[in-house]
């Protein structure tokens, strides 16, 4: 079983379809009418926007994300998203995760991350005097 589809709220579906097609891909139509825009992208993600009023205070735990590739995309992500004049609302690069999160047009908030496990410690040596007792 895979995740099909987020369904969000908007302020203003034409702004969030862009907001998605330009930062994050969402740039088809599979459904458009005058309550429903599903926008999908090449990889079969698929992003539902209804246009009314958007819930107040959402906990900043709230939040769905996009896995890239690899760690350098998001750092890459990062300073495209910047450059648009995106905010961003956490970044986290430590231990083998990259992580960024911005908020869309409503302030909805967007994971980007690609996890590299961190190498494996180094397996200690044996010493010749363990090698000597049979250890």
């Amino acid at each position: 079983m895979r995740l099909n589809h987020v369904a969000l709220t908007v302020s203003d579906r034409g702004a969030s379809a862009a907001f998605y097609g330009r930062h994050l891909g969402l740039t088809d139509r599979v459904h458009d009418d005058e309550h429903l825009l599903i926008l999908g992208s090449p990889d079969g993600s698929l992003l539902a926007l209804s246009e009314g009023r958007v819930p107040d205070g959402l906990p900043r735990t709230n939040h769905f994300g996009f896995q890239l590739d690899d760690v350098d995309a998001v750092r890459s992500a990062r300073e495209r998203l910047r450059k648009a004049g995106v905010l961003e609302t956490e970044w986290q690069d430590a231990g083998g995760l990259v992580r960024l999160q911005v908020a869309d047009p409503d302030g909805y908030r967007v994971d980007l991350f690609a996890y590299d496990p961190p190498a494996p410690p180094p397996t200690p040596r044996r010493s010749r005097s363990a090698d000597a007792v049979g250890c």
